[in-house]
């Protein structure tokens, strides 16, 4: 007898102990196989569960995945099969850009495997995340900064220069304001990330030309988006960056310090912070405090308002005198 077979011999007793017969064993692996779908049936079914941003940022990725191990049971995929993956999605990124490190692609590809994995772990269909074991690499020092008075002065003569152009487009932003009338108030509302809304103070006079804007768009109803292409349709994020892109094309600097509407916001947020202090920014900003203190320090409407107007130099309806008073003394 080998020691296969007295292997087998061995767990067919014990199972006989616990009262199960071949059958059992049988079917026992057959539903253990219906438990864990292959690979490629497991992404056709939670691709639609993503956000449309994360899916398109993941498909690629995805599919490299289905090349390597699609017919493959969730359960037997292993960390090399992964880091196959990964090395495949790096080694493309390198063939359509030549000396590219691959850096952006190996970082995304991880993101994108965890996050399938993630999602069988949390259904129960695995045990554990075989790619919570692959390597991120390391994020580098970003080279986005906040523009100095110079550089701001170079894209406001190239943005004149491309509103003097047959068909004109005015100044967008990243993500559609709403203007609170009556304009008295100077705010316009933002819609952010995840559906959520928060009121903005501005200057009065971006408040009008943004109303202007919007009236002379087609831009009626109260929540309809102010920003607007000039056949009416509200700006979309890549006629938005489109925009950028024109402006880079005439700043000798642009190709070391990204030009875009984030670096416009950086350049604020970081003038804010300079006027007002930290809270301040934050509240400027929208963003979450990070620590129980931080929620503590939270910014009033007047304290934001009231930086904007010493940022800009125009008198806010909504500022505080006392405030207004500080700011300007920093």
């Amino acid at each position: 007898m080998t020691g296969r077979q007295l292997r087998a011999r061995v767990l067919l007793e014990e199972a006989r102990v616990l009262g199960l017969d071949l059958a059992d064993l049988i079917a026992a692996d057959t539903s253990a196989s219906v438990a864990f779908p292959t690979v490629r049936s497991y992404l056709e079914a939670i691709a639609p569960t993503f956000t449309p941003a994360t899916a398109a940022t993941y498909r690629p990725y995805w599919r490299r995945l289905v090349v390597h191990v699609g017919d493959h049971r969730l359960g037997e995929v292993t960390i090399v099969e992964l880091n196959f993956v990964v090395e495949d999605a790096v080694a493309g990124a390198q063939r359509r850009r030549p000396g590219s490190t691959g850096r952006a692609s190996r970082e995304t590809c991880v993101a994108a495997l965890r996050a399938v994995f993630r999602r069988a772990v949390d259904a129960g269909l695995v045990t554990a995340n075989p790619a919570a074991a692959l390597t991120k690499p390391r994020r580098v020092r970003s080279r986005r900064r906040a523009l100095d008075d110079h550089e701001l002065g170079e894209l406001d003569r190239c943005r004149a220069h491309y509103q003097q152009r047959p068909r004109p487009r005015s100044p967008p932003g990243p993500v559609p304001p709403r203007v609170r009338r009556p304009p008295l108030r100077a705010t316009v509302w933002l819609r952010e990330k995840g559906g959520g809304e928060r009121e903005q103070p501005v200057s009065p006079s971006l408040v009008a030309l943004l109303e202007q804007h919007g009236e002379q768009r087609g831009a009626a109803g109260l929540d309809d988006p102010v920003l607007r292409a000039a056949h009416g349709a509200p700006l979309s994020a890549r006629r938005y960056s489109t925009i950028f892109d024109q402006a880079r094309i005439c700043l000798d600097w642009a190709d070391r310090t990204p030009v875009s509407a984030h670096v416009l916001r950086h350049t604020a947020i970081t003038s804010i912070g300079r006027i007002a202090g930290y809270p301040v920014a934050q509240a400027f900003a929208g963003h979450t405090p990070p620590t129980v203190t931080g929620r503590h320090l939270h910014a009033t409407l007047a304290e934001v308002a009231s930086a904007v107007a010493a940022l800009t130099g125009e008198a806010h309806p909504l500022a505080d005198g006392r405030l207004l008073h500080r700011c300007c003394r920093r």
